[in-house]
């Protein structure tokens, strides 16, 4: 019932699922999960609908059929709050029918870059997520396999030197990626990934990353697995977590789902040690020595693996730069002030013209698409 939840918050309903989200609600117990849903996923600048709030939910409680306002002990302010966002966005079978705007008649291009594998030796080969072939090093031994999404390397005869791959995911795409040791990496739009083809026997099993990706690390005591993020290292024995990075990030944040990884700067000779336990999540800024730990809902950082977006205290313009990448789309904002205004959203698999209604909605921003590009005044 939740992605009825998320689609009566984002104007794509049916008819029949607002009947079965008005039956589902009928239960108390429910009332309590929506209340909980909507302030994790939905609490996007709640305060500024409580001056209209009355109004708001009674015109949405028609809508979706209640016949009289419930009291309030039944239907907490949380229940009328989602009900008055389902208003100001606009939703609804009468949205999608009647108020269809001028700007969903334009629609967006995305671009369609290709996701590469660049060998030892510097040769590049695309990958075609519809097909699947043998996986070569540049002497043309097979290494592994590529099916579809993902590419799985095979232990292949122990070498006395590393030899390195680089898989570069464009925006607009995601990938999987199995490295030699069993190790799972699910690579996020916008990112790369260099490893060895083969670890060592003996020694660190290391790979640096630009951009986000997921580790579930295959356990080996022996051999310490390390993420190398420019400046900073994350090593693990055996865990699970997700790594933000990406270049134009001021920060690198570090997400704990299970195990335990431990962060340190790898440019100081003698330097802090920051461990992390499950549920935790470990930030630094880039060009800085410190390393700050807070509690965190970890499925907020790792809800992008589903094809979600998550936005938590994010100034508009650093979720344009998110929606560009998510989407290979291109964003330019020309509004100043509105681009420092701090957000908070989510969207479930919706697209872009979706994204950008829901924003004007909130906002009444100014945009318009010309040349395959989104212009916001």
């Amino acid at each position: 019932m939740k992605k009825n939840i998320t689609k009566l918050l984002l104007g794509t309903i049916t008819e029949m699922e607002i009947i079965e989200l008005r039956n589902w609600l009928k239960d108390p117990a429910n009332q309590v999960i929506l209340e909980s849903y909507i302030r994790d996923y939905h609490d996007l600048n709640l305060a500024t609908l409580e001056n209209n709030l009355d109004e708001a939910y009674d015109k949405v409680a028609n809508q979706i059929g209640f016949k009289e306002k419930p009291v309030k002990k039944l239907f907490p302010k949380w229940i009328k709050i989602a009900a008055a966002i389902g208003f100001l966005f606009g939703l609804g079978l009468v949205y999608q029918q009647f108020f269809v705007t001028e700007q969903e008649h334009c629609s967006l291009r995305p671009h369609d870059e290709p996701i590469t594998l660049e060998l030892e030796n510097g040769t590049v080969q695309t990958i075609d997520v519809n097909g699947q072939k043998e996986v070569r090093d540049s002497e043309g031994n097979i290494v592994g396999a590529q099916k579809q999404n993902q590419i799985s390397y095979s232990q292949v005869s122990q070498k006395e030197e590393l030899v390195f791959n680089t898989l570069k995911i464009p925006n607009g795409k995601k990938f999987q990626l199995e490295l030699s040791d069993g190790t799972l990496v699910y690579l996020n739009a916008g990112s790369s990934l260099r490893y060895p083809v083969n670890f060592l026997r003996e020694g660190l099993r290391q790979v640096f990353l630009s951009g986000e990706a997921y580790f579930d690390v295959a356990k080996n005591e022996s051999n310490p697995f390390i993420v190398n993020i420019d400046e900073l290292d994350v090593k693990v024995l055996g865990t699970e977590f997700n790594v933000s990075a990406y270049q134009e990030d001021k920060k690198i944040d570090v997400v704990l789902v299970e195990g335990a990884v431990s962060l340190e700067h790898n440019n100081e000779v003698e330097g802090d040690i920051v461990s992390l336990s499950p549920g935790q999540k470990g930030s630094c800024n880039r060009g800085s020595k410190g390393i700050t730990v807070k509690e965190v809902n970890t499925d907020l950082y790792t809800s992008w693996m589903q094809g979600h977006l998550v936005f938590r205290n994010l100034t508009f313009d650093q979720i344009l730069t998110k929606l560009e990448r998510h989407y290979s789309i291109e964003i330019e904002n020309t509004n100043i002030v509105l681009g420092q205004e701090i957000f908070n959203a989510s969207f479930n698999e919706v697209s872009i013209e979706e994204v950008l209604s829901y924003f004007n909605d909130i906002h009444a921003i100014d945009y318009s698409i010309l040349n395959n590009q989104v212009i916001i005044k």
